[in-house]
Order: structure tokens, then C-alpha cells, then sequence
């Protein structure tokens, strides 16, 4: 693992960490908040599913509306990363959360009763992209973020990757009494490392440290 930044620095919300940590110039967009019901999410490919299965890992969250957010690079308007941040307050430590696998260009975060319908409304030969799926998906490109809705009702956000596979990090970020403040999946860096905050255990020894460090890039 390579140190991006070491020592005590400025305290900063979650956007702000993450614009700043990422190495490049960018913007940020939002298509609104999204409440995660039930507390727990996926960080999954959208179209292939991949890690929702019953042995899957959910990230858990809190069950409150979220600001929806995504930092496109300024330069070739790529998608860098999509976050969902609960709080302004200032960012003191996180935890690496795992790897989204993707293989469609596109990922998002979705509670287990939205795979469970998305899973509904598959079509049985054309899996789950056909339909306002498809149709919303085509409409954004989508390199932003949107928050795509089902004929149910259901609804979660989905960001292009940027790239048509790989494996993209997701980590949490928190606050000084330990509350989740923003969870974010990175897709590109302008840097040779992923963006990983301090983890919380190591930030309990050195509250005064808010380093960030970067893991060796997948893709």
C-alpha cells in the first residue's frame, strides 16, 4: 500500500475528502436522495448481480435519506466515483468494505428487496436489461449517477464505471463518535492508488490523524 497523505489535515466532509483524495478535477452531480430501507445494501453490478447471492455481503447503513452523489472528472467527463453521504460532518476515519465486481460498466447500491425486484422483473431471456430499465439506463448514458426506478416502485441508484469491467473498491466513511457519514464505491483515480481512508482502529490511536491511504488499483 502506498501513503497519500500523511499527518494531521483540515477537517473535511465527506465530498470534500473525497474530491480531494481522488486526485483529479472534478465536479460533483446528484439526481437526489435515496433511503435505503431496511439499513442494509449491496454494492453490486446493477445488470449481472453479481455478489447478491445469500452468502453475499450487505454493507450496513443507516436507514435515512442519503444524498446521491457522483464526482465526474472535469477534463474527459468521466465517472470517478458514486457515493451516498448521510452527513456534513467532518471525516475522521472508514473501513475498506470490499470490491464490487463489475462487468457491465455500471454499479450500484441496492437493499435485498430491491434485488429481489429486480430479480422479479427479469425478463427470462433477456435478464434484467429490457424495458424503463433499459430505457433509463440508455437515457443517462449513464456515466452520472441516476436514481433508476422499477414498474414496482422500486428505486436505487446506478452509476456507469467508466470502464467495461474491473473490480472497483467501497469503503465507508465516519465521524468522530463513529457514525457513518458516507459510503462510496471509487471507479478511476488520478493517482496509482485507490482512495481508502484510515481505518477507524488505527484512527482510535491517532485521533489527531485523518491520512488517507490508497490500495494497489484492480484493474
Amino acid at each position: 500500500m502506498a501513503l497519500l497523505a500523511c499527518g494531521p489535515v483540515a477537517a473535511q466532509d465527506a465530498i470534500a475528502w473525497l474530491q480531494e483524495g481522488v486526485g483529479l478535477s472534478t465536479r460533483v452531480m446528484s439526481p437526489g436522495e435515496w433511503t435505503p430501507a431496511g439499513g442494509l445494501v449491496h454494492a453490486t453490478d446493477p445488470l449481472t448481480l453479481w455478489q447478491t447471492g445469500p452468502d453475499a455481503t450487505l454493507i450496513t447503513v443507516p436507514e435515512a435519506p442519503a444524498r446521491v452523489i457522483g464526482l465526474i472528472d472535469r477534463e474527459y467527463g468521466r465517472s470517478i466515483l458514486m457515493a451516498l453521504v448521510w452527513s456534513d460532518a467532518p471525516v475522521v476515519c472508514g473501513e475498506d468494505l470490499g470490491t464490487i465486481g463489475v462487468d457491465t460498466g455500471l454499479a450500484g447500491f441496492l437493499t435485498p428487496a430491491d434485488v429481489a425486484a429486480l430479480e422479479a422483473y427479469a425478463d427470462p431471456s433477456l435478464g434484467t436489461y429490457h424495458g424503463t430499465y433499459a430505457d433509463q439506463l440508455e437515457a443517462e448514458a449513464p456515466t452520472v449517477p441516476l436514481i433508476a426506478e422499477l414498474p414496482d416502485g422500486s428505486r436505487f441508484p446506478v452509476s456507469g464505471s467508466g470502464w467495461g469491467d474491473g473490480g472497483y473498491p467501497v469503503a465507508s466513511l465516519r465521524d468522530a463518535s463513529g457514525a457513518m457519514v458516507a459510503v462510496y464505491a471509487q471507479f478511476d483515480t488520478g493517482t496509482d492508488d485507490w482512495l481508502l481512508p484510515v481505518s477507524c482502529g488505527q484512527a482510535s490511536h491517532r485521533p489527531d490523524d485523518t491520512s488517507r491511504r490508497g490500495a494497489t488499483a484492480l484493474r
